[in-house]
Parts: structure tokens; C-alpha cells; sequence
């Protein structure tokens, strides 16, 4: 990063969902049918990445965003049916080097396009899952999701927005700078909705603006002991779930092949993280989501 370029709160905004190249979770190409899983892309992003200060997203990212999978549906969202609301969720992606990517995401259905329904032939006025995402290297998970969900309202909004909706995201993107840690706050604003973006102090505990109650809501009470003297501890912790509704609430990483004796697909599950180690000092936790 250039030393007169000031490092910015926000990284990128990604769109993904299905590619114009569409296959299952299994590797099979074309549309298979409604009630199939099919594999996420990236769709587009801001800036891109020959533009920006930043290294690229991760390549993973729409794997990460969209853990189960995109599937087509029918019909979009229905104000009578839960199973259609938008879901908002954060995520946390290790690299490498042992630095966190940071991702507020929300997602929904959305109508597929006529290119993609007339190329593979799928029923007119599909609708399928779809992403957006903030992407930060700052642990401010709360204004990443308020920063996201007033650009999704104004995306579906009736009376639209006083300038096109690509214009409101480049100036955000472009323009809202990280906080120093500990000292000043930054106001910022999209469209009418003004919010604030502060950075703890790089001493003390680390920082994290989220609720963690719909996962001790998953755990009963010896594994929530469990939980309890692992935090303590600072011992990793994994969740190990067979349901697959637990990809709605979760990030997900696959099984390594010292668990492929238990014979079933399932999940290993980081609190709203993907990491790329594992280490003999993570306790597992099993839950059941009610």
C-alpha cells in the first residue's frame, strides 16, 4: 500500500451468487433441476482488484459467503414465509499469514438473469440465492452490517436513491477512512443514514461487536461448560454439526481425512471463522440447532 494512500475502512463490496457457468456441488455442469446445490461465483466486486490498494478477495470468498451452496427457487421473498427473509451474518477468513478478513454479508433471493435462464433453460422468473458482502481488515463487524443493510435497502428500495447505487458504493468504498485505534471517530453517510465507524485500542482484549447468543442458544449445559473453560483457557474452538441448518448461521470448513471413519458429511464449523490450521489444542463442541 502506498505510505500516501490512507488505509480505508472498507476493502471491497463483492456481489456473489451464480455464475454464467453454472454445476453442482458434485461437479456437474448445467442446471439439474430446483431442488439441487449448485456452485457460487463471484459476480462482481468494487473496486477491482487491478484498481485497488489491497490485495484481491480471496479466491474462496463466495464459498465462504454462500457455505451451502446456491440453490434456484420459484419464487423471491414472501412476508409470509421465514425460510425467504434476508439473512444478514458475519464471517472471519484467516489467511495464511495469520491475518483476519473481516466480511459482513446479507443474503437473499433475487431473480435470475434472462442470459443465464435462456442459456440453460430454466423456468421463467427463477429466482436464486445471492450475496452481498463487505469486505474490511477491521474488526467493526457492527458498522459493516449497518453500512451493508442500508445499501441492500436502498438496492430494493421503491424510491430508489438520489444518485445510481454503484455511485453510492465507490464513494463509501473510496472514501471512508480507517479510524486510529483508540482515539478519533469517523461519520460517514449513505444516502440519508448517517453512521460512525471508531477503532478500539490495539492493547487490551480483542474486539468483537457481535452477539454470540444464537450460538449458546445451540449448545445445552455441559457443552456450554465446555465452551466456557475452552474460552478460559484460550483454547480454539471448533463446532461439529450434522444438520445442515447450521450452514445459515456458520462458516464452514471440510473434514480432514483423519475424520472420514465417521461416514458422513460432516462440517467443521469455526465461530463465524475459516481458518487454514488445525491444532491438537482445538476442543470440539457438539450442538443441535432446535
Amino acid at each position: 500500500m502506498a505510505a500516501s494512500s490512507p488505509a480505508k475502512i472498507f476493502e471491497y463490496f463483492v456481489v456473489c451468487g451464480i455464475g454464467p457457468e453454472i454445476a453442482t456441488l458434485e461437479g456437474n455442469k448445467g442446471f439439474q433441476g430446483m431442488e439441487v446445490m449448485y456452485m457460487p461465483s463471484l459476480l462482481d466486486q468494487y473496486p477491482p482488484s487491478n484498481q485497488s490498494l489491497y490485495p484481491p478477495p480471496p479466491p474462496q470468498l463466495p464459498t465462504c459467503v454462500l457455505p451451502a451452496g446456491v440453490e434456484f427457487y420459484t419464487s423471491g421473498f414472501n412476508s409470509d414465509d421465514v425460510a425467504t427473509y434476508p439473512r444478514s451474518y458475519p464471517i472471519v477468513l484467516t489467511e495464511g499469514d495469520g491475518s483476519k478478513i473481516y466480511v459482513a454479508c446479507i443474503a437473499f433471493r433475487d431473480l435470475v438473469c434472462d442470459d443465464i435462464i435462456e442459456a440453460y433453460k430454466i423456468p421463467a422468473n427463477s429466482f436464486a440465492d445471492k450475496c452481498i458482502c463487505l469486505v474490511s481488515r477491521s474488526p467493526s463487524f457492527q458498522v459493516l452490517k449497518d453500512a451493508l443493510e442500508e445499501l441492500f435497502i436502498l438496492c430494493f428500495s421503491p424510491a430508489g436513491c438520489s444518485k445510481p447505487l454503484w455511485d453510492v458504493i465507490a464513494d463509501m468504498v473510496s472514501n471512508v477512512p480507517l479510524p486510529t485505534p483508540g482515539k478519533d471517530r469517523v461519520l460517514f453517510a449513505i444516502e440519508n443514514c448517517l453512521l460512525c465507524a471508531e477503532t478500539p485500542p490495539k492493547e487490551g482484549l480483542p474486539h468483537a461487536d457481535i452477539s454470540f447468543q444464537p450460538l449458546v442458544q445451540c449448545l445445552d449445559v455441559d457443552n456450554l461448560i465446555q465452551f466456557f473453560t475452552a474460552v478460559l483457557l484460550e483454547r480454539r474452538i471448533l463446532l461439529r454439526a450434522n444438520n445442515q441448518r447450521c450452514k445459515c448461521l456458520f462458516c464452514l470448513k471440510g473434514l480432514e481425512d483423519s475424520d472420514e471413519q465417521d461416514h458422513v458429511e460432516d462440517v467443521e464449523i469455526s465461530l463465524n471463522a475459516i481458518t487454514d490450521t488445525r491444532s491438537p489444542q482445538t476442543m470440539r463442541i457438539h450442538g443441535k440447532m432446535q
